[in-house]
Formats: structure tokens, sequence, C-alpha cells
């Protein structure tokens, strides 16, 4: 059984400024512990979004793969293909080039009679 002296001595061990310092300690090393739990914890799910959002344009990717092999198995497919590669033709087959016109640009000018005119060409953005 201890003494009340030895009671004494452990609460003001305890309960004292040491007692109340080595708590801190540990809190802050338990603090610096969860605070890098907490960082890989972050950093783990954003690189599990970024994988994720590869993963679906992968599988897009994979279906327009499939979808453009599937086009090229057919007859039809393979020619069109060689005609856009390749720019060919069949024997006998004519090439017809359509050529647009050159479109008129109008020309709008601006009157030397309001103030805005004369603010716009005093900082010179005409």
């Amino acid at each position: 059984m201890l003494r009340v002296s030895d009671k004494r001595a452990l609460k003001k061990l305890f309960f004292g400024k040491l007692g109340i310092i080595f708590l801190l300690i540990l809190f802050i090393l338990f603090a610096k512990g969860t605070w890098g739990v907490y960082t890989k914890a972050s950093f783990a799910q954003k690189n599990k979004e970024r994988a994720v959002q590869e993963l679906e344009t992968l599988y897009k990717r994979e279906m327009l793969l499939k979808e453009e092999l599937a086009q090229l198995n057919t007859k039809r497919g393979l020619e069109e293909e060689i005609r856009q590669k390749f720019d060919v033709g069949r024997e006998g087959e004519r090439l017809i080039v359509l050529v647009d016109t050159p479109s008129r640009e109008e020309v709008v000018e601006l009157s030397d009679a309001g103030i805005w005119f004369r603010i716009v060409r005093f900082f010179g953005f005409e």
C-alpha cells in the first residue's frame, strides 16, 4: 500500500508540468502519424480517381477500335479506308472537284461623329 506522500508525489508527477509536457509530446507524435496516414490516403484517392478515368477512356477507345475493325472487315469498309488514306480510285472512275467561290468581306467604316470613336482612336484600337 502506498503512503499518502507517495500518492501525492505520483499525482504531482502525472498532473504537474512534467506530466502535461509528456502528454503534449505524446499528442504531437500521434498527430504527426495521423497526418501522414491522411496525406497518403488522399494521395491514394486521387490516384484511384485518375486511374478510373483512364480506364473509362481506354474502354471507350477499345469500343471505337472494335467498331473500326468491324468496318474494315467488310469489303466496302476496306475500300473506303483505302480511298481515304491513299487518295485512289478504281479504273475508269473520274474525279470531280468542287471549288467554293471566295466570300466577300464587307468593310464597315466607323464614322468620325461620336465620342466613342475618338476614345477608341486615342487608345489605338482602330
